[in-house]
């Protein structure tokens, strides 16, 4: 597979020094746009001795899932596809990548904290990350010239560079539309459409003024990758060992249309712990309930012209509410009831329904704040 994508490029990413970045928490501005950390061996200490060499000797016997990409080097999931995986103990991937005719098995998320003891054991934290919500910590095997599909993450990503190099083609998550992204509820629906590699404009012609941001993250380099921020990653000529630690990223940097389109998922509609789960909801200081926040969600949509969205999480928050007991329960059934129809189409009759929307948020507000202690 060629290392240039078939679109045009959009300019570097910018660069920082670890020792000017700022922490990684709700609101940063270092959190508004992909950033290559420059010296990041500052940030933490022992993830930067992971060398293949050291990976030999302290986790060489471990069995991990290993998978081969196709044969250019592109790894597919489509509906139907399996893709060929084994167990596959450490030290025989370096033992294969160092035969120029052995198989180029990737080891892709493999999760450090229980499935390698050993590491775990000695991991520490980059010094900008919110430590408390940090929810995966993964090690990363790539040969050289293998390449992810395009697609987001909804965490927040600070991607570590051990040893190898890999090229990140990134778009902004407002492309969602353009990038023609797999289907609402299935394990496809943070994919691309689009190989940005070989576009086909005839299939995606709204791709076609695309343009990406890129950059090679090298060794003692890191890449911090907001949530939603699309990127599709090539492996570069050598093998590359990667290792990223995935935060919960608070909803005030998460409002770009995959985050509102989550919201019409059918895991945040059936109960809002899908969204409390995923996302950090209030301000991380612990004083509000759950519904409490996501009732503040809601007014902010709403303030912004959200109103489908707002409407996706007033749904949840009520049929959640609604399995509880007590008066609030009660009033949250009646809200659902009355106004069902708009729920189910909140894009449907204008004016009037915009007058729906705004009696509908307060009246919510209203059974929130009453109901919150109970709840």
């Amino acid at each position: 597979m060629s290392g240039i994508p078939g679109l045009p490029s959009a300019g570097p990413i910018s660069r920082v020094s670890a020792a000017d970045l700022g922490p990684l928490r709700a609101g940063s501005p270092w959190l508004r746009e992909p950033v290559v950390v420059t010296g990041a061996s500052d940030l933490m200490n022992e993830v930067w001795r992971w060398t293949p060499d050291h990976l030999r000797a302290t986790v060489g016997d471990e069995r991990l899932p290993a998978t081969l990409p196709g044969p250019d080097g592109g790894f597919r999931y489509e509906p139907g596809r399996v893709l060929d995986s084994r167990p596959l103990a450490v030290s025989r991937f370096f033992d294969d990548m160092a035969d120029p005719d052995g198989p180029r098995w990737c080891l892709q998320q493999v999760p450090v904290e229980s499935a390698l003891p050993a590491l775990s054991a000695v991991l520490d934290y980059p010094t900008c990350v919110p430590r408390e919500l940090v929810n995966a910590v993964n090690l990363w095997l790539a040969s050289p010239g293998t390449v992810t599909p395009l697609h987001y993450d909804d965490t927040h990503n600070l991607f570590c560079q051990v040893s190898g190099a890999k090229t990140f083609f990134v778009l902004p998550p407002e492309d969602l539309d353009a990038l023609y992204p797999g289907p609402l509820n299935t394990g496809a629906q943070h994919l691309s459409g689009v190989n940005l590699f070989q576009p086909d404009f005839e299939r995606h012609p709204r791709a076609a003024p695309l343009r990406c941001l890129e950059a090679t993250v090298r060794a003692g380099e890191a890449l911090v990758l907001p949530a939603f921020w699309w990127h599709q990653v090539l492996s570069r000529d050598e093998v590359a060992v990667s290792v990223n630690f995935w935060w919960r990223a608070n909803v005030v940097d998460c409002l770009v249309p995959g985050f509102m389109r989550q919201l019409q998922s059918a895991a945040v509609q059936d109960d809002l712990g899908a969204l409390a789960g995923t996302f950090e909801l209030g301000d991380g200081q612990g004083g509000a309930d759950v519904f409490t926040d996501a009732a503040d969600l809601v007014r902010l949509l709403h303030d912004i012209g959200e109103a489908k969205a707002a409407l996706a999480l007033t749904a949840s928050i009520l049929r959640t509410a609604r399995r509880r007991s007590g008066p609030a329960a009660a009033r949250a059934g009646e809200l659902l009831a009355d106004h069902g129809e708009l729920l189910e189409a909140p894009g449907r009759g204008g004016a009037a329904a915009a007058g729906r929307v705004d009696r509908l948020v307060a009246d919510l507000t209203a059974i929130v704040s009453e109901g919150a202690r109970s709840w």
